[in-house]
């Protein structure tokens, strides 16, 4: 483990609070069993850890938060083919999930294809939101590259999945008040960023929080729930 990953831990423990249960939504990235599909991976093992300490401190896992406290939403990033491969799983443990798909990427090598993800979007345990089309960084790109960005990413997946497709977050986290902007006007209603905190607490009008879980042992797993990450924001926004 590196260093700034043993000094992430310490502060998230010496920050949490045993009495909190601030709703938040939680960011993964693929889970796997016998294939690993990217470095990002959590392994189902802990994975189920992850669910049972969720429940054992009395929060219920939602599709969508509607509440300030008591809830937690699972959210996973670019449409990995862990969550295909281990779906047996994700209906046992009868846990809803939102998947953001990077729609250039559907059918790629480790990733979701069209059959696939069809299947998965009529699981009544998923819901698929946007990832952009290309995964480039939108706070870097042009007012046009960053409209195509979204509009393209929000067509693709409503013509291939007839539904309606709301969510976005954004590529590395990263946006900026334009981005905001342009993806509320496109139509996107909760914008997902890589910020941690409660999920009420808004960092602007429809951007979300999300605290980075995928690589947490169960004890700093259970300091996160009870707010330990919310301290690392400043980092985060740096």
């Amino acid at each position: 483990m590196s260093l700034a990953s043993i000094f992430r831990r310490i502060i998230i423990a010496a920050n949490q609070s045993s009495s909190y249960m601030k709703s938040r939504s939680l960011l993964y990235h693929d889970i796997h069993s016998d294939n690993c599909y990217t470095d990002m991976s959590t392994s189902l093992d802990m994975f189920i850890k992850h669910i049972n300490v969720i429940r054992e401190m009395g929060f219920n896992i939602v599709s969508d938060i509607t509440r300030e406290e008591g809830q937690i939403q699972l959210t996973f990033d670019d449409g990995f083919l862990g969550i295909y491969d281990n779906i047996k799983i994700i209906n046992e443990l009868d846990v809803p999930v939102k998947l953001f798909i990077i729609t250039s990427y559907i059918g790629k090598p480790s990733h979701l294809d069209k059959s696939q993800l069809l299947e998965l979007s009529n699981n009544p345990l998923i819901t698929i939101g946007s990832h952009t089309d290309s995964h480039k960084r939108l706070s870097n790109l042009d007012n046009e590259d960053v409209l195509n960005e979204l509009i393209c990413s929000k067509e693709i997946l409503e013509s291939l999945l007839g539904v309606n497709v709301n969510d976005l977050c954004y590529p590395e986290g990263k946006f900026d008040k334009r981005v905001i902007r342009f993806a509320k006007d496109v139509g996107y209603i909760n914008q997902y960023s890589l910020i941690p905190g409660p999920f009420s607490s808004e960092l602007f009008k429809n951007v979300r929080r999300r605290s980075l879980v995928q690589s947490a042992n169960k004890k700093e797993f259970r300091s996160i729930l009870n707010g330990g990450d919310d301290i690392l924001e400043r980092w985060y926004m740096k």
